[in-house]
């Protein structure tokens, strides 16, 4: 009865972080459809090269591709995983990818363009074959997750980009439980 329960509180956590990541984008339509919009900073041309590598890199694993998207102090911000500071780390983090899901393949949607920014949603599918850390070993489950991304352009590369989604959905895909700690009682 108690693992029903955890589940179930699993599940609305899960629901309360698609319902913000919603929200979240929501915010930015409303913000940047009230300001007035600026020239952009980068061409339609540089929208679609950006997008079509993308699209190879993360369903290809081609890592020579992170040289010709990323300046060389580019930040790629990961909410879960933490900040890929420059195409070195971002190299480093699609090989752990390639690593722990040979199969990985990503689905982007067409790109909203905003003056110095493309925002764009995607789905992620995967087969977890590979070790994800040194305690956690492959698990052979399929898995998909949906997230957002948004990357800002300069000089036709990417200078900043976020990346959210939800690891937990993808962890509880995978077989990995969340397991509360004990709380220790205050001392007064």
């Amino acid at each position: 009865m108690r693992i029903i329960s955890h589940n179930m509180k699993q599940e609305a956590a899960m629901k309360k972080l698609f319902a913000l990541s919603i929200l979240f984008l929501f915010t930015i339509f409303i913000y940047n459809g009230c300001q007035q919009q600026e020239e952009r900073t980068y061409t339609d041309a540089e929208a679609q090269k950006n997008m079509d590598n993308f699209t190879k890199l993360w369903n290809v694993g081609d890592i020579g591709l992170v040289d010709s998207l990323y300046i060389e102090n580019s930040i790629r911000h990961n909410a879960d995983l933490g900040d890929a500071k420059g195409p070195e780390e971002i190299k480093k983090f699609v090989k752990w990818v390639y690593t722990a899901y040979p199969d990985f393949k990503v689905t982007f949607d067409e790109p909203m363009k905003f003056k110095d920014r493309l925002v764009t949603t995607f789905k992620a599918t995967a087969t977890n074959n590979g070790p994800l850390g040194e305690n956690m070993p492959s698990t052979g489950k399929k898995m998909s997750f949906t997230g957002i991304g948004m990357i800002k352009i300069e000089n036709g590369k990417v200078i900043e980009e976020w990346v959210y989604y939800n690891s937990l959905a993808i962890y509880y895909q995978l077989g990995y439980k969340l397991i509360l700690a004990e709380e220790k009682p205050r001392k007064k």
